[in-house]
């Protein structure tokens, strides 16, 4: 998939004249790696902001009512709505990141060995690594397989595909894992079954192609996160007299389409952080890190003095240049946002102000994710 923001528009554009038609009655099929023409492939470009959900949903519209591709709307709006979903409740994701940090050590043996005896889910398990996407209906029926079957934490499932997935998202990957092992929704779980993995991968996988998958699935103790009180807004007005510099991350790299940054000559742009790092293998690393070139060079033909992590901290990029005020596109929770929240004070010890801007579609929407999906589309429909 190539990290380019051209590459994104083609591929929306081909998608809305050659598959978007089609979407609602092809979408679940999984026909493998090499046949892709069903579903969009939008995620990495959309989990990055590369182009925007609001985009691609007025682009759709442009083409057809939202009555015909009500379906493909919805699975666009999923992924705001899981976003504002965890922004109201972060408890979910520091709980998350705590039981990894304290569960280090769990033997994946043989999954990353393609040795669990399921012959699509050790498919899947190759596919996920060599081309750092699966398909949606396969991330069901692989965490099904992992949390109920396999037995294993859907932590460290969750952790598995942030590792993997060029499209991984803090909000979305963890709160899906959760979905299936009966977390998100109180009494709902999801169980793969051979008779729906055989008809929607076009009969690749059978029952006879290994061990039985279970019936019964695994019970955890449920906990109720309630919902903060949060609203989102601008949390501060910026002065253009003021000297002000702009980070640029991975969670919005479509800053050209954001007419609320501040004019400044000066730029940082950051692709992942030191516990990123960590976390991400070398392809999504590589990808993020193309991604933030490809805004480099577009930044550099328009006159912007960019910085990139590799010369200094953001600190010291914001001392050089004697910065008043540092901003940057809302992160919403996540590694990123994990780690502005860890220098935020630093700066403000050096006089400098970190401030968040906020889209107004993520305004507009996030603040309705506080129930569940189907009253947040109710709402949502209106305002399309």
């Amino acid at each position: 998939m190539e990290p380019t923001k051209k590459a994104a528009l083609s591929r929306l554009d081909n998608f809305i004249n050659s598959g978007l038609a089609n979407y609602s009655r092809d979408r679940n099929y999984d026909y493998g790696p090499e046949n892709r023409d069903n579903i969009s492939m939008l995620s990495p470009y959309l989990r990055h902001r590369v182009i925007t959900e609001e985009l691609v949903i007025n682009k759709s519209l442009e083409k057809y009512s939202l009555q015909r591709i009500e379906k493909y709307i919805q699975e666009v709006l999923w992924r705001t709505y899981w976003k504002g979903w965890l922004e109201m409740r972060p408890e979910v994701w520091s709980d998350y990141k705590l039981y990894l940090n304290n569960n280090k050590n769990h033997n994946l043996t043989d999954v990353t060995s393609y040795r669990t005896d399921i012959r699509c889910f050790d498919s899947w398990t190759k596919e996920l690594i060599e081309y750092g996407y699966l398909h949606n209906h396969a991330r069901m029926w692989y965490a099904s397989i992992w949390i109920h079957t396999l037995g294993l934490p859907w932590q460290l499932g969750a952790d598995f595909f942030m590792r993997h997935l060029l499209d991984g998202d803090p909000a979305s990957n963890t709160l899906s894992w959760r979905w299936v092992a009966g977390l998100q929704t109180k009494g709902k779980s999801y169980l793969a079954r051979y008779s729906n993995i055989s008809k929607f991968t076009n009969n690749r996988f059978k029952q006879d192609n290994g061990r039985y998958l279970s019936s019964i699935a695994k019970d955890f103790v449920f906990k109720e996160y309630r919902a903060n009180s949060k609203k989102f807004t601008e949390y501060s007005e910026t002065d253009p007299s003021e000297s002000i510099g702009l980070i640029v991350t991975p969670e919005d790299l479509d800053i050209e389409t954001c007419q609320k940054i501040p004019k400044t000559n000066f730029v940082y742009v950051f692709p992942y952080s030191k516990e990123e790092s960590m976390v991400y293998s070398d392809k999504v690393k590589f990808f993020k890190q193309s991604l933030c070139d490809d805004i480099c060079e577009r930044l550099f033909s328009s006159g912007y003095n960019a910085t990139t992590d590799k010369s200094c901290s953001i600190t010291q990029w914001a001392k050089q240049n004697k910065l008043k005020k540092v901003v940057t596109l809302a992160t919403p929770t996540g590694y990123i946002n994990d780690y502005f929240l860890s220098i935020k004070h630093e700066l403000s010890e050096n006089g400098i102000e970190f401030i968040k801007i906020f889209r107004d579609y993520d305004m507009k929407y996030w603040n309705y994710a506080s129930k569940g999906f189907f009253n947040f589309f109710q709402k949502a429909k209106k305002m399309l």
